[in-house]
């Protein structure tokens, strides 16, 4: 079985270290040109509703509730979907969300009354919601690692074409002079015609090759990674299979990091949607033309800049980093706006302008985009569009919050105190980025975790296996050994077969010294490898002793010999049962315990073994053999208590990580 960090070939190390090729491009555009619509979508709402706001006579309370029904929608979107992602693959799911999207534009462009809207624009958001985790997951498990955060963050920067043309297309529409009564509803309905351009291509989508690998397919996942790749491959792999329930009891800090920075994020991003009216006059414009105009200029001048700065830098600079950087910089802005907003506007409205733009240059550049990347990265393959799920699910949770109660709150607190609010909801952003790792360029096996279990059950496992059987060969020569008056032949084998193992352990080391492993996983890996390698020392040992003092085998020392080989043989199988934790295995725990009982047994009667020895050795009186012989009969005790200690360390590592779901 090839080895993923030992140098061997595997279809992920393939695809991590791939160049940057057209595939991925392609699979990029394909994601991007949805979030694209996504984003036309959802933010298209806020000039519809300046013309749909007369033709229903609308009234406060209905403009908030039509506002944030696709951004409700969207909240249920990612949960649903990331789910079913996780569960019958990333295409299937795919085309899925893309049929919801076109049914909901067409279905809000056609609405007869507020009802009718209300209820297409949350079916819209469902589908809106479902894309974010489906997206970011395909383009990540298609990516390289040194690429990765470029792919998916061009994915996201998407979004900002898709604002930037529902503006553009409203203001034609207002600049022609086309009806309101018309307007709006082109406004809806040209939302699902890139939605059917890309429909093609979905349903065309190969499955990821991570999520077939996932699944065992590993005939499909070579086939997709030779078209990412450019050439064939002959590796294989596995990626082993995690809970949510399990994740969150391993990584908690990585499920409260993701969901409260996007859901911080979103606040403060879609809470300064708010100002745009207040904006519009500060600069003259009034009527229908004075958002529109606003955004436009918001759009082109700093918020699409500021996704492409992300792309640019996101791969150099890091995820943790810029995410950091943005929040900071937006709540200073926003600090400096509600302290000083009404000097500044006396000597300046462009500088206030330009301050609040930063706002949206910062937030795009930074916490708008990694909160997007950064689930994708730290969920593992089994959970990721669920653990994406639920981190865009408090994100639209945020921004629905913030559309349906910051105009109350503009109309109740004055719009700097409001200002004052969204820099402290940004500055506690920037607070919870700190705990968060960093993930640029690392293999997504990493980040996830997904290497801390595979090192053992998996990458390393060959190694491990290897050590293991020079062990059975030393103590099986051992016990010949003790029928055989002529042991240094024998010692030679066995030295040859401890310094194998030596070389295995070695190996083992250096593989999880170039990785970056969690303390625990380091621990556990390391121990395992010192243990296993306590044990076949310690037969070296009782051999050199045998050698050293020309002693003659007797009853005692085969009777001993006899016990180690199958206290090895026992370490054999635990070993195997400890592989079967990445497949879930009922009753794991039990049979350790089965395992390790038995070999509690052998060492006890080592135990009782050694005993008896030295109680007859003392009878014998010859001090000078009584010496050597005690001191063999303690070394061979010695084995059976090494076993012992490598079957406690299995044992930790299986009660560790077979944890009940």
């Amino acid at each position: 079985m090839p080895i993923l960090s030992g140098g061997m070939n595997s279809l992920r190390k393939e695809l991590e270290e791939a160049k940057l090729s057209k595939s991925h491009i392609r699979v990029m555009l394909i994601s991007g040109m949805s979030f694209f619509t996504d984003a036309y979508d959802l933010f298209i709402i806020g000039v519809a509703l300046l013309m749909l706001r007369g033709i229903f006579s609308m009234n406060s309370m209905e403009v908030g509730i039509v506002a944030s029904a696709a951004l409700f929608g969207a909240v249920i979107g990612p949960l649903i979907f990331g789910k079913l992602a996780d569960k019958y693959g990333r295409k299937r799911t795919y085309w899925v969300t893309i049929s919801i999207l076109i049914i909901g534009a067409l279905g809000s462009a056609c609405s007869m009354s507020l009802a009718q809207l209300f209820f297409w624009r949350l079916l819209l958001g469902i589908g809106i919601g479902g894309d974010y985790p489906l997206s970011s997951t395909i383009v990540a498990e298609y990516a390289n690692r040194n690429d990765r955060g470029k792919l998916i963050a061009s994915t996201f920067a998407m979004q900002g074409f898709g604002i930037a043309t529902g503006v553009v297309v409203a203001f034609l529409l207002l600049y022609a002079n086309t009806p309101e009564a018309l307007a709006w509803r082109l406004l809806f309905a040209l939302g699902a015609v890139p939605s059917l351009m890309i429909l093609y291509f979905r349903l065309k989508f190969q499955e990821t090759p991570l999520y077939e690998i996932f699944k065992g397919k590993i005939e499909n996942a070579k086939s997709t990674v030779k078209e990412v790749i450019g050439k064939e491959t002959l590796g294989s792999d596995y990626i082993p299979s995690t809970t949510l329930s399990e994740f969150a009891r391993r990584y908690p800090n990585i499920i409260l990091g993701t969901t409260l920075a996007w859901f911080l994020m979103d606040v403060s991003y879609y809470g300064t949607g708010i100002f745009t009216p207040y904006l519009a006059t500060l600069f003259g414009f009034s009527g229908t033309f004075a958002a529109t105009k606003v955004s436009a200029i918001l759009m082109l001048t700093m918020a699409v800049p500021g996704y492409w700065l992300a792309v640019a830098f996101i791969d150099s600079e890091g995820r943790k980093k810029i995410q950091a950087i943005g929040f900071l910089a937006m709540g200073i802005a926003f600090i400096i706006l509600s302290i000083f907003g009404s000097i500044i506007l006396k000597v300046s409205s462009l500088l206030f302008f330009f301050i609040y733009g930063l706002t949206f240059l910062f937030t795009n550049y930074g916490p708008n985009t990694t909160t997007y990347v950064y689930p994708t990265e730290l969920y593992p393959t089994s959970i990721r569009a669920t653990g994406h799920g639920i981190a865009s699910m408090s994100g639209k949770l945020g921004a629905a919050v913030s559309a349906l109660l910051f105009p109350l709150l503009l109309s109740k607190i004055g719009e700097f105190a409001l200002i004052g609010l969204l820099g402290i909801v940004a500055l506690a952003g920037f607070f919870i980025t700190l705990a968060l790792p960093e993930t640029k360029r690392r293999p997504l096996s990493e980040t996830s975790g997904e290497e801390s279990l595979m090192l053992i059950t998996y990458t390393l496992q060959d190694r491990f296996r290897r050590h293991i059987g020079y062990m059975q060969k030393a103590s099986s020569l051992l016990r010949e050994m003790s029928y055989k008056n002529g042991s240094k032949e024998y010692f030679k084998k066995i030295k040859a077969y401890e310094h194998n193992a030596d070389i295995e352990v070695k190996e083992i080391f250096n593989t999880i010294l170039s990785s970056k492993l969690s303390s625990i996983t380091y621990v556990d890996v390391s121990h395992l490898a010192n243990r296993l390698d306590d044990v076949i020392d310690a037969i070296e040992k009782v051999a050199s002793r045998i050698v050293i003092y020309g002693a003659k085998p007797d009853d005692k020392i085969r009777e001993f010999s006899k016990g180690i080989e199958k206290s090895v043989l026992i370490i054999s199988e635990g070993f195997e049962l400890l592989i079967r934790l990445s497949l879930k295995s009922k009753n794991i725990e039990r049979e350790i315990a089965e395992i390790r009982d038995v070999a509690a047994k052998y060492e006890n009667e080592g135990d009782e073994l050694l005993r008896l020895s030295l109680k007859e050795l003392a009878k014998k009186g010859n001090a000078v053999k009584m010496i050597e012989y005690k001191d063999i009969y303690e070394s061979l005790e010695e084995v059976t208590d090494r076993c012992i200690d490598v079957l406690d360390v299995m044992n930790d590592i299986i009660l560790r990580y077979a944890l009940s779901s």
